[in-house]
């Protein structure tokens, strides 16, 4: 830029230059050539006053060689026939070498004045008729170089100063270019950075002009665009959060399949990087940015069951947007209620039928038979009760998922806890029962709660304790209270631990349980705040842990 705005600046100077020289030079000319012609008619005048009184020849020859050498010009006279009266040589001048000298000498014959010269004013001729005297015309032919010379010496000078001009300008002009140029190489360097997202190159300009106005500008566009940025900068990252806190996968692809953006819980779900992967999901993205229609698909593997749905980009849009919805677990405990009421209903169905077996025996003649009525009565009312255990088990399961089983709050005493449960229980011949707890402690909660969780936990054990002890433990720890139940019965296969606290799962399927009272055992410590562990090994025995709370008012 600076080159061109440097010629500019060059030629206009240039142009000044030589319209001025032309006009000086004009007017000069025209000064010169005012001044000789003045200097010639006045001298022609004085030489024409004077020579008209010379009556003789000889005089008028003897005064013109005088005037000529006084007033530096040449002289010329002639009679009326137009004969010459002075020699035809005046000061190294031949009549000859007279510019016009016949139109000149014919007009002052006829009594007419005659004038004629070169522009710059170096020549003159004059010719005046003589009224009176010897002669009858006057020719009078100035010559005067110096002013040629001088008019060429201006000439020059103006020449010189117009390149001087245009020297001077060019110089000016890059000076001015330069200085420009670095302004503007600010600006667009701020514009630049403007437009790579950087807001922190300041640019300033100390002249009030037109490039420190654009710059003034490009400032107070920075300073907003910098205060926006950074309001969306804080929008977006508070966005980002919301969007990280989902339990559904939001990803925002282009249509080069590449991944803007992709919260926490879809990487965790696809397993994306930089781009889609899952052929499922590249399949439906390719469909949002061809059809613009919203789709959705279902994809399922050994592990997760996903619900993928695609919302296309609005008009002229490039970017779409997929939700991931895991159904995993709504599977699962669709999964989970389909197996709870099948198992329930088989669990209901056996000793239903059990009862029914009986009620039909009854009424086709055992009732009759006193040892046979005894028998069906006992049977009856064994499975009664087996149908009311069941039944209060699944209502206690059915409670704990509604969030209906709201504990009670009290102070329960562990050691008379463990007694009563105890005392419940009826172990084998070869099974000792033993409870230890030293401790007066107690826990804030709801003792029917805890009683059931308990008496789960024992019968469980007690079913699959043939010999050895079932012990009941309580004990304070690191401001807890730990309850044990622990047996030295089979133990439970490492394979089987994870599953052992399932509805209706049954270890090794001994009879006797519905595979309901650990399922019990977990929710009702689950509603009152504490926690289920489980050691086990085959062969040795099992051991349950509840870890609640100790209750403030405990000693």
């Amino acid at each position: 830029m600076r080159w061109w705005l440097a010629l500019a600046f060059a030629g206009v100077a240039a142009l000044t230059a030589v319209a001025v020289v032309g006009v000086l030079n004009a007017r000069s000319e025209r000064a010169f050539h005012k001044d000789a012609e003045a200097f010639a008619i006045g001298t022609s005048v004085i030489a024409a006053e004077t020579l008209k009184n010379d009556m003789t020849a000889a005089k008028l020859s003897k005064d013109a060689a005088r005037l000529s050498a006084q007033r530096q010009i040449r002289l010329y006279v002639f009679a009326a026939d137009g004969r010459p009266i002075t020699p035809l040589v005046s000061r190294g001048i031949k009549w000859s070498g007279v510019p016009d000298q016949t139109l000149a000498k014919t007009t002052a014959l006829g009594g007419s004045r005659f004038i004629t010269g070169k522009k710059d004013g170096s020549e003159f001729v004059v010719a005046l008729p003589l009224r009176h005297g010897a002669g009858a015309a006057l020719v009078a032919y100035s010559r005067r170089t110096g002013l040629s010379h001088a008019l060429g010496i201006i000439r020059n000078e103006f020449l010189q100063a117009a390149l001087i001009a245009f020297a001077v300008g060019a110089a000016l002009g890059l000076l001015i270019a330069t200085l420009t140029a670095q302004r503007l190489r600010r600006i667009a360097r701020a514009a630049s950075a403007i437009g790579s997202g950087n807001f922190e190159t300041h640019v300033r300009s100390r002249f009030p002009d037109e490039v420190g106005s654009l710059t003034l500008s490009i400032e107070r566009m920075r300073s907003r665009l910098q205060e926006q940025f950074a309001t969306l900068e804080r929008d977006r990252d508070r966005l980002e959060h919301v969007f990280d806190r989902l339990d559904d996968g939001v990803l925002v692809v282009n249509r080069k399949l590449e991944v803007e953006f992709a919260n926490d819980r879809a990487r965790a779900l696809l397993s994306v990087g930089d781009r889609l992967e899952d052929r499922d999901v590249r399949r439906l993205a390719l469909d949002l940015f061809r059809t613009g229609v919203s789709d959705r698909i279902r994809t399922r593997d050994d592990e997760r069951v996903l619900e993928v749905t695609g919302i296309p980009p609005g008009d002229g849009g490039e970017t779409a947007i997929i939700v991931v919805h895991d159904q995993s677990q709504k599977e699962q405990n669709e999964r989970v209620q389909r197996e709870f009421a099948t198992n329930a209903a088989h669990e209901l169905r056996t000793p239903l039928a059990t009862i029914a077996a009986a009620v039909e025996m009854l009424e086709t003649g055992a009732k009759d038979d006193p040892a046979a009525r005894d028998k069906f009565l006992e049977l009856i009312s064994r499975e009664t009760d087996r149908l009311t255990r069941l039944t209060r088990a699944l209502l206690v399961l059915a409670r704990a998922d509604a969030g209906e089983e709201a504990p009670k709050r009290g102070q329960v005493p562990i050691a008379p806890l463990l007694d009563h449960v105890a005392a419940s229980l009826r172990p084998g011949h070869n099974v000792r029962l033993a409870v230890d707890c030293p401790d007066p402690i107690t826990i804030a909660g709801d003792p029917d709660l805890l009683e059931q969780a308990l008496s789960s936990i024992a019968t469980n054990a007690m079913q699959h304790t043939d010999r050895g002890s079932i012990t009941l433990r309580g004990r304070a720890e690191n401001g807890s209270v730990v309850i044990e139940v622990a047996d030295t019965g089979h133990g439970i296969p490492e394979r089987e631990r994870h599953r052992i606290f399932d509805r209706f799962y049954r270890a090794g399927e001994r009879d006797g349980g519905f595979g309901l009272g650990l399922s019990i055992a977990r929710e009702a410590v689950a509603v009152l705040g504490g926690g289920l562990e489980l050691d086990s090994e085959v062969g040795v025995g099992t051991t349950v842990r509840i870890r609640l709370a100790r209750s403030g008012d405990g000693v």
